[in-house]
C-alpha cells in the first residue's frame, strides 16, 4: 500500500497505462466538467522535515500549504526537494501530515525528484532513498520521470535532474519521444525539473539541466506548442524568456531563502530578497497564464499575501 498521500496523489487523475509496462506512467487531469478555465499550482523546495535548525521555515511552508488548499487547484506540481532528507522516512510522514488537506480534497500531487530526495544516500547508492519515494508515490514505481496531460491542451513532463539527460540517454530519448508524440490538441508543454536550466549565473550548473535549454534553443521555434520550463533548487523566484521559451526559477516553498541578483534579463524585477511563494497557472483553450503568489512571513500587519509577478503565454496559431 503506497500510503495516505498516494490516495490523494492520484485520486482526481486517471492513470493511463501502468508503471509495470516498459514506459514511465502517464496521468491525466481532466478538464472541468462544465468547461471553462483549469487552474493548477506549481511550487518547489518545500523541505518537509521535523528538523528545527533553520533548514526550512515551517510557518511559511504551512501557510503556503493552507493557501493552496483554499485555492483548491485541479493539480499540484512540486519541483523537487519535497523533503529535506530522502533517506529519512519521517520526513515523508511530515509531508503526509502537513498536506492532509490536499489528500482530503483529492487534489492530485505530481512531484519531481530533487537532490534532497537523495540526501545521505548519494547518487551511487540511491535505492534506500528511492524506496522512501516510491513508498509515498507508489504509482511511480519503478520510474524516476513521467508525464501528465492537464486538461486537453497541456502536456507536463516531470524530469529527474539527478539522472542523465544528455543526447542519447534513456531520459532524453523518452523526453524527445513524448514531445514528438504530443497529440494535435496539445498547445502547451510544461517541463518540471529540479535544477533550473536558465537562472542567475552566479549559481553554477549542477548536472545536465543546461541540456534542456540547449534542446529548446534548437527546436522551440519549430514546435507546435508553446513551452514553459519550471525549475527549483535556488530558493527564490526568477523569470526569463530564452528562444521563445519561458523559464521559471520557483524554489520558494519553505526552504531557507537565498538571494537573487536579478540581472541578465530577469523579467520579474522583484525588489524583495525573501520570496516564499507558489505559482498559480490558469489554462484556457488558447492561453496559459501564470501568477506568482507571494507570502510575506515577516509581515506583522497581517497583509501577508501579494501577487507581484504575472505573465501570459498565447498558443501558437
Amino acid at each position: 500500500m503506497p500510503g495516505l498521500l498516494a490516495l490523494g496523489l492520484f485520486a482526481a487523475a486517471a492513470l493511463v497505462g501502468t508503471a509495470s509496462a516498459d514506459e514511465p506512467p502517464h496521468f491525466e487531469v481532466p478538464a472541468p466538467a462544465g468547461g471553462g478555465p483549469l487552474m493548477f499550482i506549481t511550487l518547489g523546495d518545500t523541505r518537509f522535515t521535523q528538523r528545527q535548525d533553520g533548514v526550512a521555515n515551517v510557518f511559511a511552508r504551512r501557510a503556503l500549504v493552507d493557501r493552496i488548499a483554499r485555492e483548491n487547484p485541479a493539480a499540484i506540481f512540486i519541483g523537487g526537494d519535497l523533503v529535506f532528507q530522502g533517506s529519512d522516512p519521517s520526513d515523508f510522514e511530515v509531508f503526509k501530515t502537513e498536506t492532509a488537506a490536499w489528500a482530503k480534497q483529492k487534489i492530485p500531487v505530481f512531484p519531481s525528484l530533487g537532490n534532497h530526495e537523495f540526501r545521505t544516500c548519494g547518487y551511487e547508492e540511491p535505492q534506500p532513498c528511492l524506496e522512501n519515494w516510491w513508498h509515498t508515490f507508489g504509482e511511480l514505481r519503478p520510474y524516476r520521470w513521467y508525464s501528465v496531460t492537464v486538461g486537453s491542451t497541456l502536456l507536463a513532463l516531470l524530469l529527474d535532474s539527478d539522472s542523465a539527460f544528455k543526447s542519447g540517454s534513456e531520459q532524453r530519448v523518452w523526453f524527445e519521444r513524448q514531445i514528438a508524440a504530443a497529440g494535435p490538441g496539445i498547445r502547451f508543454i510544461m517541463v518540471v525539473l529540479h535544477y533550473p536550466p536558465v537562472r542567475d549565473p552566479f549559481y553554477p550548473s549542477m548536472l545536465d539541466e543546461k541540456e534542456v535549454a540547449h534542446y529548446f534553443a534548437k527546436h522551440a521555434a519549430s514546435l507546435r506548442e508553446r513551452v514553459v520550463v519550471i525549475g527549483s533548487h535556488v530558493h527564490n523566484y526568477e523569470r526569463y524568456v530564452r528562444d521563445g521559451v519561458t523559464y521559471l526559477v520557483s524554489g520558494g516553498g519553505g526552504a531557507k531563502p537565498v538571494p537573487a541578483v536579478r540581472m541578465f534579463g530577469e523579467k520579474s524585477k522583484l525588489r524583495t530578497s525573501v520570496n516564499y511563494h507558489f505559482v498559480r497557472f490558469t489554462l484556457e483553450s488558447g492561453s496559459l497564464s501564470g501568477t506568482m503568489v507571494r507570502f510575506e512571513a515577516a509581515d506583522p500587519s497581517g497583509n501577508s499575501w501579494s501577487e507581484p509577478d504575472h505573465f501570459e503565454l498565447r498558443a501558437k496559431d
